[in-house]
Protein backbone atom coordinates (compact mmCIF):
# COMPACT_ATOMS: atom_id res chain seq x y z
CA UNK A 1 0.00 0.00 0.00
CA UNK A 2 2.80 2.42 0.90
CA UNK A 3 4.58 1.65 -2.34
CA UNK A 4 1.48 2.40 -4.39
CA UNK A 5 0.98 5.67 -2.56
CA UNK A 6 4.59 6.64 -3.23
CA UNK A 7 4.23 5.92 -6.95
CA UNK A 8 1.02 7.90 -7.09
CA UNK A 9 2.63 10.87 -5.41
CA UNK A 10 5.42 10.94 -8.03
CA UNK A 11 2.98 11.31 -10.93
CA UNK A 12 3.05 14.88 -12.29
CA UNK A 13 -0.43 16.25 -12.66
CA UNK A 14 -0.81 18.85 -15.46
CA UNK A 15 -3.64 21.30 -15.15
CA UNK A 16 -6.04 21.82 -18.08
CA UNK A 17 -5.01 25.48 -18.25
CA UNK A 18 -1.32 24.57 -18.67
CA UNK A 19 -2.19 22.09 -21.40
CA UNK A 20 -4.10 24.78 -23.24
CA UNK A 21 -1.15 27.19 -23.02
CA UNK A 22 1.20 24.54 -24.41
CA UNK A 23 -1.13 23.74 -27.28
CA UNK A 24 -1.48 27.42 -28.14
CA UNK A 25 2.32 27.84 -27.99
CA UNK A 26 2.90 24.92 -30.36
CA UNK A 27 0.25 26.28 -32.71
CA UNK A 28 1.87 29.73 -32.75
CA UNK A 29 5.30 28.25 -33.50
CA UNK A 30 3.81 26.10 -36.26
CA UNK A 31 1.99 29.05 -37.82
CA UNK A 32 5.15 31.16 -37.62
CA UNK A 33 7.09 28.40 -39.35
CA UNK A 34 4.50 28.13 -42.09
CA UNK A 35 4.50 31.91 -42.47
CA UNK A 36 8.29 32.07 -42.78
CA UNK A 37 8.35 29.26 -45.32
CA UNK A 38 5.53 30.92 -47.26
CA UNK A 39 7.37 34.25 -47.23
CA UNK A 40 10.64 32.70 -48.45
CA UNK A 41 8.76 30.70 -51.06
CA UNK A 42 6.93 33.83 -52.20
CA UNK A 43 10.20 35.75 -52.57
CA UNK A 44 11.63 32.94 -54.68
CA UNK A 45 8.54 32.90 -56.91
CA UNK A 46 8.70 36.68 -57.33
CA UNK A 47 11.98 36.23 -59.19
CA UNK A 48 9.97 34.68 -62.03
CA UNK A 49 8.19 37.27 -64.18
CA UNK A 50 5.78 34.61 -65.42
CA UNK A 51 4.60 33.94 -61.88
CA UNK A 52 4.07 37.64 -61.17
CA UNK A 53 2.24 38.15 -64.45
CA UNK A 54 -0.09 35.22 -63.74
CA UNK A 55 -1.80 37.23 -60.97
CA UNK A 56 -1.98 40.49 -62.90
CA UNK A 57 -4.36 41.90 -65.45
CA UNK A 58 -4.15 44.96 -67.69
CA UNK A 59 -2.11 47.14 -67.45
CA UNK A 60 0.62 44.94 -65.94
CA UNK A 61 0.25 42.29 -68.61
CA UNK A 62 0.87 45.01 -71.19
CA UNK A 63 4.10 45.96 -69.43
CA UNK A 64 5.24 42.33 -69.42
CA UNK A 65 4.46 42.01 -73.14
CA UNK A 66 6.52 45.13 -73.84
CA UNK A 67 9.44 43.73 -71.83
CA UNK A 68 9.25 40.40 -73.62
CA UNK A 69 9.19 42.13 -77.01
CA UNK A 70 12.28 44.16 -76.07
CA UNK A 71 14.02 40.97 -74.96
CA UNK A 72 13.10 38.77 -77.93
CA UNK A 73 13.60 41.38 -80.65
CA UNK A 74 16.42 43.73 -79.76
CA UNK A 75 16.09 45.46 -83.12
CA UNK A 76 12.52 46.60 -82.54
CA UNK A 77 11.66 50.02 -81.08
CA UNK A 78 11.49 50.06 -77.28
CA UNK A 79 8.23 51.40 -75.88
CA UNK A 80 9.12 52.56 -72.37
CA UNK A 81 11.83 52.87 -69.76
CA UNK A 82 11.13 49.50 -68.13
CA UNK A 83 11.37 47.71 -71.47
CA UNK A 84 14.64 49.49 -72.19
CA UNK A 85 16.12 47.89 -69.06
CA UNK A 86 15.26 44.44 -70.42
CA UNK A 87 16.58 45.43 -73.86
CA UNK A 88 19.86 46.75 -72.43
CA UNK A 89 20.34 43.68 -70.26
CA UNK A 90 20.03 41.36 -73.25
CA UNK A 91 22.43 43.40 -75.39
CA UNK A 92 24.99 43.14 -72.58
CA UNK A 93 24.47 39.41 -72.17
CA UNK A 94 22.67 39.78 -68.85
CA UNK A 95 19.15 39.22 -67.61
CA UNK A 96 16.78 41.24 -65.45
CA UNK A 97 13.27 40.85 -64.10
CA UNK A 98 10.36 42.91 -62.81
CA UNK A 99 11.16 42.40 -59.13
CA UNK A 100 14.59 44.00 -59.64
CA UNK A 101 12.87 47.39 -59.63
CA UNK A 102 10.03 46.54 -57.27
CA UNK A 103 11.90 45.12 -54.27
CA UNK A 104 13.77 48.25 -53.22
CA UNK A 105 17.16 47.46 -51.74
CA UNK A 106 16.28 43.74 -51.41
CA UNK A 107 16.60 44.14 -47.64
CA UNK A 108 14.17 42.23 -45.43
CA UNK A 109 11.97 45.29 -44.71
CA UNK A 110 11.82 46.20 -48.41
CA UNK A 111 11.15 42.63 -49.52
CA UNK A 112 8.42 42.37 -46.87
CA UNK A 113 6.81 45.53 -48.20
CA UNK A 114 7.05 44.21 -51.76
CA UNK A 115 5.54 40.90 -50.63
CA UNK A 116 2.59 42.71 -49.05
CA UNK A 117 2.15 44.72 -52.22
CA UNK A 118 2.10 41.46 -54.17
CA UNK A 119 -0.57 40.12 -51.83
CA UNK A 120 -2.64 43.25 -52.47
CA UNK A 121 -2.23 42.78 -56.21
CA UNK A 122 -3.44 39.19 -55.84
CA UNK A 123 -6.59 40.39 -54.07
CA UNK A 124 -7.12 42.92 -56.85
CA UNK A 125 -6.79 40.12 -59.41
CA UNK A 126 -9.23 37.88 -57.56
CA UNK A 127 -11.78 40.66 -57.07
CA UNK A 128 -11.51 41.71 -60.72
CA UNK A 129 -11.37 45.39 -59.76
CA UNK A 130 -8.07 46.38 -61.35
CA UNK A 131 -7.64 49.80 -62.93
CA UNK A 132 -7.12 49.05 -66.65
CA UNK A 133 -5.51 52.43 -67.40
CA UNK A 134 -2.24 51.61 -69.15
CA UNK A 135 -0.49 54.99 -69.18
CA UNK A 136 -0.35 55.45 -65.42
CA UNK A 137 1.66 58.26 -63.85
CA UNK A 138 1.09 57.31 -60.19
CA UNK A 139 3.22 54.66 -58.49
CA UNK A 140 1.84 52.43 -55.74
CA UNK A 141 5.06 52.22 -53.71
CA UNK A 142 7.43 54.94 -55.01
CA UNK A 143 9.88 54.47 -52.13
CA UNK A 144 10.68 50.91 -53.22
CA UNK A 145 11.20 51.90 -56.85
CA UNK A 146 13.34 54.92 -56.00
CA UNK A 147 15.53 52.85 -53.69
CA UNK A 148 16.07 50.36 -56.51
CA UNK A 149 16.93 53.21 -58.91
CA UNK A 150 19.55 54.59 -56.56
CA UNK A 151 21.02 51.14 -55.95
CA UNK A 152 21.77 50.68 -59.67
CA UNK A 153 22.39 54.30 -60.69
CA UNK A 154 24.42 55.63 -57.79
CA UNK A 155 27.27 56.56 -60.13
CA UNK A 156 24.89 58.57 -62.32
CA UNK A 157 23.79 60.65 -59.34
CA UNK A 158 27.36 61.31 -58.24
CA UNK A 159 28.78 62.19 -61.66
CA UNK A 160 29.19 65.96 -62.03
CA UNK A 161 29.32 67.58 -65.45
CA UNK A 162 28.40 71.10 -64.55
CA UNK A 163 24.87 72.24 -65.35
CA UNK A 164 24.39 69.23 -67.64
CA UNK A 165 23.86 66.97 -64.62
CA UNK A 166 22.61 69.40 -61.98
CA UNK A 167 19.16 67.75 -61.93
CA UNK A 168 20.82 64.57 -60.64
CA UNK A 169 23.50 66.16 -58.48
CA UNK A 170 21.04 68.27 -56.47
CA UNK A 171 18.59 65.51 -55.65
CA UNK A 172 18.14 64.69 -51.94
CA UNK A 173 19.20 61.13 -52.79
CA UNK A 174 22.58 62.44 -53.99
CA UNK A 175 23.00 64.53 -50.87
CA UNK A 176 22.32 61.43 -48.77
CA UNK A 177 24.98 59.48 -50.67
CA UNK A 178 27.48 62.27 -50.02
CA UNK A 179 26.52 62.29 -46.33
CA UNK A 180 27.29 58.56 -46.28
CA UNK A 181 30.83 59.30 -47.44
CA UNK A 182 30.39 58.76 -51.19
CA UNK A 183 32.66 60.85 -53.40
CA UNK A 184 31.54 62.98 -56.33
CA UNK A 185 32.80 61.95 -59.75
CA UNK A 186 33.78 64.94 -61.86
CA UNK A 187 34.33 64.29 -65.56
CA UNK A 188 34.31 67.74 -67.13
CA UNK A 189 32.69 71.08 -66.66
CA UNK A 190 32.33 73.06 -63.48
CA UNK A 191 31.11 71.01 -60.54
CA UNK A 192 28.34 73.34 -59.50
CA UNK A 193 26.93 71.77 -56.35
CA UNK A 194 24.40 73.26 -53.99
CA UNK A 195 23.45 72.22 -50.49
CA UNK A 196 20.49 73.06 -48.35
CA UNK A 197 17.90 72.79 -51.13
CA UNK A 198 14.62 71.74 -49.54
CA UNK A 199 13.20 69.98 -52.59
CA UNK A 200 11.88 66.46 -52.06
CA UNK A 201 12.12 65.33 -55.67
CA UNK A 202 12.89 61.70 -56.39
CA UNK A 203 13.83 59.66 -59.45
CA UNK A 204 10.22 58.83 -60.27
CA UNK A 205 9.25 62.50 -60.45
CA UNK A 206 10.91 62.49 -63.89
CA UNK A 207 11.34 58.84 -64.84
CA UNK A 208 8.11 56.88 -65.32
CA UNK A 209 9.01 53.27 -66.04
CA UNK A 210 5.84 52.22 -67.86
CA UNK A 211 4.87 55.46 -69.59
CA UNK A 212 5.40 55.38 -73.35
CA UNK A 213 7.16 58.30 -75.00
CA UNK A 214 6.66 59.92 -78.37
CA UNK A 215 9.35 58.37 -80.58
CA UNK A 216 8.67 61.00 -83.28
CA UNK A 217 9.69 63.85 -80.97
CA UNK A 218 12.97 65.37 -82.24
CA UNK A 219 14.16 65.50 -78.64
CA UNK A 220 13.38 61.81 -78.01
CA UNK A 221 17.04 60.68 -78.19
CA UNK A 222 17.97 63.26 -75.53
CA UNK A 223 14.90 62.60 -73.38
CA UNK A 224 15.83 58.94 -72.87
CA UNK A 225 12.29 57.85 -71.95
CA UNK A 226 11.61 60.89 -69.79
CA UNK A 227 8.04 62.15 -70.03
CA UNK A 228 8.24 65.84 -70.88
CA UNK A 229 5.08 67.00 -69.13
CA UNK A 230 5.90 65.22 -65.89
CA UNK A 231 9.53 66.30 -65.92
CA UNK A 232 8.70 69.95 -66.59
CA UNK A 233 6.60 69.95 -63.43
CA UNK A 234 9.60 68.54 -61.54
CA UNK A 235 11.86 71.24 -63.01
CA UNK A 236 9.43 73.95 -61.95
CA UNK A 237 9.16 72.60 -58.42
CA UNK A 238 12.90 72.15 -57.93
CA UNK A 239 13.74 75.62 -59.27
CA UNK A 240 11.08 77.16 -57.06
CA UNK A 241 12.42 75.29 -54.00
CA UNK A 242 15.98 76.38 -54.81
CA UNK A 243 15.03 79.99 -55.51
CA UNK A 244 16.34 79.70 -59.08
CA UNK A 245 14.83 81.26 -62.19
CA UNK A 246 12.44 79.03 -64.16
CA UNK A 247 13.91 76.63 -66.68
CA UNK A 248 12.19 74.79 -69.50
CA UNK A 249 13.09 71.21 -70.27
CA UNK A 250 13.59 72.02 -73.95
CA UNK A 251 16.09 74.77 -73.19
CA UNK A 252 17.93 72.44 -70.85
CA UNK A 253 18.14 69.67 -73.46
CA UNK A 254 19.40 72.19 -76.00
CA UNK A 255 22.17 73.24 -73.62
CA UNK A 256 20.66 76.64 -72.87
CA UNK A 257 21.17 77.39 -69.17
Amino acid sequence: MDTQQTKSSNVEVTSPALCTVKIIGVAIVALAGVGILGFLGGMALEENDGFCASCHTVPETTYVDRANAATLNTGAPVADLASSHFHLAVTKGNTTNCISCHRGSASLPDRSQAFLLGAKDTLTFVSGKADPTIEKTAIMQPALVNTACIGCHEQTLLTVRGNATHFHNWLPATQQLIAQGKQLITTFGRGRMRSGISTQLTCTDCHLAHKTVDATDPLAPKLKFVDKATTQKACDKCHADAGERPQTLQRLLNGEF
